[in-house]
């Protein structure tokens, strides 16, 4: 992101036009960032509860209440009843969790486990591949066969999307698996529709018909594959019939795709975290990465698997950095998805008492809400949130501090899908009296009375460190660098994986989802709802910018016309979705753009968007994946009713 400032005020951002992946073109996100900067509605100021409502208060003032809370929770029940809570609100390395972690470390805090986004995934693949690279985006404009499998591109990749149409006008075929018909499935030139969680079926009945047909690479795999010979006998143990008819797609349609990426070289899978959200996803996602080895895809350049580029993004790492030798013993570990429950476990010991958040909004984001907004709203719990607004987690606080956006801090990103670093230096002062995360923990550990020397590390100071020892090129001058593992365009043609033997391992493993595949609770719950992106939006950031909000203005939930008619909803009505665990309420958009069957929540409006101020999330259940640790979002049964 290029800025222009003029008199110290920002007035223009705009793309890199000379970045690889970026070339010049900001996504709708935040090419009207300047908006958020400047918006009236941010939170400039500390502000402390007082009988029910907000006031300023001064940075001093603050930081002692900050202080005193976390030191009475600390005195009085252990180090282990502060719990900390944060994820990617910044998408950084610095302002990520850095000098907050230490602090939460001396404090001796309880670790929360992050795996709310992508582990079940990165798990999976990485039980095929271990951490080793995928293929380059760079690379995807030679592929002539491309799998988009539980993504969305065009509308949470634009730019990575742009390569795959470079593959298209090239001559690649392009086919969407997903249960929703995304903006991206529209334009695809087929999309398969599986049953939420049934990914795995799916992949595995595609590799029978490619078996069956003798397209498989038998050469490739015997030289850089393990586990070759079992996944041929379990393809035997099971038919492309068997395989539709647990996940929903035509057979015919099935050995089709199969057989056309086996036969289609270079062919790519590019897995999104869409497919990742139900019980059975880790084995789902070993054994869809296991697709293209099996057909040798890694042979040829812009052929092969890719996800999340974690070896690329772990080139540099500030987790030594967070000083994990400040605690002042062992801690006790809780699961952000799980926060729920934390929060309300009246038999959890130590209790939760303090609550530090920043770079999220659980309130609105984690699941099994009737929990977590239960949890939050507990009298005995000291709540502490560093924001740019008032989300609807700011707005259960007891203080708030504010924080400063991506044009008021430095850091260093990593990226979710390509394999360049980005330096992001601060192009104007902080508006009003937001500073960085790293300036607010650094302040209260002053407070807390850490003496460490480093809790004055300067955010200067912090960079260097993390990129001590990494050829950053030039990184700080240009804004970008690319990483260089020394893959080369075709990674994987000779084996050389992250697996310990070096080879990818292959997987054809179907685990069923929980809920979606109990026919018992579909007596009570018939519908299958899924929570996918919506495309202003990241998550919840974004979603109270009135731009965004004009082009997609408030919540809906998309019911086939099937699933509307037996229910007897119509095309704009308001409904309620609903399940053991809660209830939520808003329009219907009846659309064969949901699969019969699968009611499509997507995610991202805040609580006060809804008529009883509580979103999908209500619905959505705690239960973790067994590899991952990771949340169903979208294992998960549903009913509805027209209002």
């Amino acid at each position: 992101m290029h800025v222009t400032v003029e008199d110290g005020r920002a007035v223009k951002v705009a793309g890199d036009p000379e970045h690889p992946i970026t070339v010049g073109f900001l996504c709708g996100k935040v090419s009207n960032y300047l908006d958020r900067v400047y918006s009236d509605e941010r939170v400039l100021h500390p502000l402390i509860r007082e009988g029910g409502e907000f006031r300023r208060a001064s940075w001093d003032e603050a930081l002692d209440r900050v202080a005193d809370g976390l030191l009475r929770a600390r005195d009085e029940h252990g180090g282990e009843s502060i719990l900390p809570y944060s994820y990617m609100g910044t998408q950084g390395l610095i302002q990520g969790d850095l000098m907050s972690a230490r602090v939460m470390h001396a404090l001796g805090a309880t670790t929360l486990e992050r795996t709310i986004c992508a582990t079940a995934g990165i798990a999976g693949t990485a039980m095929a591949h271990g951490i080793s690279p995928e293929v380059d985006p760079e690379e995807w404009p030679n592929a002539r066969y491309v799998i988009v499998w539980g993504w969305n591109p065009l509308s949470t990749a634009p730019h990575l999307w742009r390569k795959l149409l470079d593959a298209r006008k090239a001559g690649a075929r392009i086919v969407v698996v997903d249960p929703f018909r995304s903006r991206t499935a529209r334009v695809a030139d087929e999309h398969l529709r599986p049953l939420p969680g049934t990914d795995a079926a799916l992949a595995i009945g595609m590799m029978r018909a490619i078996v069956d047909a003798g397209l498989h690479d038998d050469e490739w795999c015997r030289a850089h594959a393990d586990g070759y010979e079992e996944l041929l006998g379990e393809l035997g143990r099971r038919t492309v019939e068997e395989c539709a008819a647990i996940c929903g797609v035509p057979a015919e349609d099935i050995e089709r795709v199969g057989r056309e990426f086996a036969s289609t070289r270079p062919a790519l899978v590019r897995l999104g975290v869409g497919a990742q959200r139900h019980m059975g996803a880790p084995p789902a996602y070993s054994t869809i990465a296991s697709l293209p080895a099996l057909t040798g895809a890694w042979r040829d350049r812009g052929g092969g698997c890719a996800y999340i580029p974690l070896a690329t993004a772990g080139a540099v790492s500030e987790y030594a950095l967070r000083r994990e030798d400040l605690r002042p013993g062992p801690v006790r570990t809780i699961n952000m998805s799980q926060i729920g429950k934390a929060l309300a476990d009246p038999s959890l010991d130590p209790p939760v008492k303090a609550f530090v958040c920043w770079n999220s909004n659980p309130a609105a984001i984690a699941p099994d809400q009737e929990r977590v907004l239960e949890g939050l709203r507990r009298d005995d719990l000291f709540v502490v949130v560093l924001e740019q607004f008032m989300t609807d987690t700011a707005a259960l606080a007891d203080v708030v501090l504010p924080a400063t956006t991506q044009l008021e801090h430095r850091d260093v990103l990593f990226s979710w899908g390509h394999h360049y670093l980005t330096f992001n230096e601060p192009a104007i002062e902080p508006q009003g009296e937001a500073k960085p995360n790293t300036e607010t923990f650094r302040l209260l550990a002053a407070r807390l009375g850490f003496d460490d020397p480093c809790f004055t590390d300067s955010d200067e100071e912090l960079v260097d460190a993390l990129l001590e020892g990494f050829d950053e090129g030039d990184l700080r001058t240009r804004g970008w660098h690319k990483i260089d593992l020394g893959q080369g365009p075709v990674p994987h043609a000779e084996g050389a994986f992250g697996t310990e033997t070096g080879r990818v391992a292959l997987h054809a493993d179907y685990l069923p989802p929980a809920e979606v595949a109990d026919a018992k609770l579909a007596e009570r719950f018939p519908l299958a709802m899924i929570t996918p992106k919506t495309h202003l939006f990241l998550n919840s950031t974004f979603a109270n910018q009135r731009r965004q909000r004009s082009a997609q203005p408030s919540p809906s939930v998309v019911l086939h016309p099937a699933d509307a008619s037996v229910r007897g909803v119509d095309d704009g009505d308001q409904v309620r979705v609903f399940n053991s665990r809660g209830s939520f309420v808003c329009a219907a958009r009846v659309s064969d753009d949901a699969r019969a069957g699968v009611l499509v929540a997507p995610m991202g409006w805040w609580n006060s968007d809804y008529a009883e101020g509580r979103s999908g999330q209500a619905t959505t259940s705690q239960a973790l994946t067994e590899r991952g640790n990771a949340p169903t979002f979208n294992d998960n049964r549903v009913e509805v009713e027209a209002l």
